[in-house]
């Protein structure tokens, strides 16, 4: 004797959740499945690009094991493993929600990735670039790009080797003063790193325009006093040759008094 056992569709259950790299970057084309192993039953589906997913089709009062499974985009997006590895759900009489998973890609590839902090981001984020050096090597130039809009950025295929991460400013320095904190990465010891938050300072310059807009008279007075102590021996010249012809003029005209005097008194 067959049974045969029939499910309206609105006593069906769903269970959602979001599937993210380790970073917390939304990861899509994950396969996501749901078994119930007493029973029989099977659901799968696949993560939306923002990582979202919904096992549609879970009857009630029934346990589940729900797990990523090696579905999907794996070809190009190979996955490792997953954080937790499955999760058990029994289904009641409502949707099942918050059902999480973290994916670690597989380390072939190094992955470096980060997000960005910092006062009036949104104003000075089109002017902020990432930059990764080498740290054997700080002259040689790994990657520089623009930061995202989102302040999150992700690297691929760096070497396995040791680099410095920091951020650099665009704006012209004589307008702020930029500071950036430097990071060192060892992605020959973990090929999948996530820095963060990577912090910067903008700081307006006062001191380079108060210099600027300085006023040119204690200029004009510093050449001033110099060009005065140089002129200085000419005037004593000047000063000396006008003294002394007054007091020439003063004993000649001295003299004739005297001398006519002693003519007068001759007269008498």
């Amino acid at each position: 004797m067959i049974i045969s056992m029939v499910y309206a569709s609105e006593n069906f259950r769903s269970a959602m959740g979001m599937v993210t790299l380790l970073s917390g970057q939304p990861k899509e084309g994950v396969a996501v499945e749901a078994r119930s192993e007493s029973k029989g039953f099977y659901e799968e589906t696949l993560t939306d690009s923002a990582g979202s997913y919904r096992l549609r089709g879970l009857l009630p009062d029934t346990t589940y094991i729900i797990k990523v499974a090696k579905k999907g985009d794996f070809d190009s997006n190979p996955i490792e493993r997953a954080s937790p590895e499955s999760t058990a759900v029994q289904v009641g009489s409502e949707d099942v929600r918050g059902l999480d998973f973290l994916v670690f890609e597989q380390p072939e590839m190094t992955i470096l990735s980060g997000h960005v902090e910092g006062k009036r981001i949104k104003e000075f984020q089109p002017h902020l670039q990432v930059e990764i050096k080498s740290a054997s090597d700080p002259s040689k130039l790994e990657s520089v790009f623009p930061l995202p809009l989102s302040n999150f950025f992700q690297v691929k295929d760096l070497p396995k080797s040791k680099h410095l991460l920091q951020l650099r400013s665009t704006i012209p320095s004589s307008t702020y003063r930029f500071e950036s904190e430097v990071i060192e990465i060892d992605l020959e010891k973990n090929t999948q790193i996530h820095v963060g938050p990577l912090r910067y300072k903008f700081q307006e310059d006062h001191q380079k325009q108060e210099l600027t807009s300085a006023p040119v008279y204690p200029l004009i007075a510093g050449v001033s006093v110099i060009a005065l102590f140089i002129s200085m021996p000419r005037l004593k010249d000047l000063y000396q040759v006008t003294v002394g012809g007054s007091i020439s003029g003063s004993t000649l005209t001295a003299k004739k008094e005297v001398r006519k005097l002693a003519v007068r008194k001759k007269t008498f």
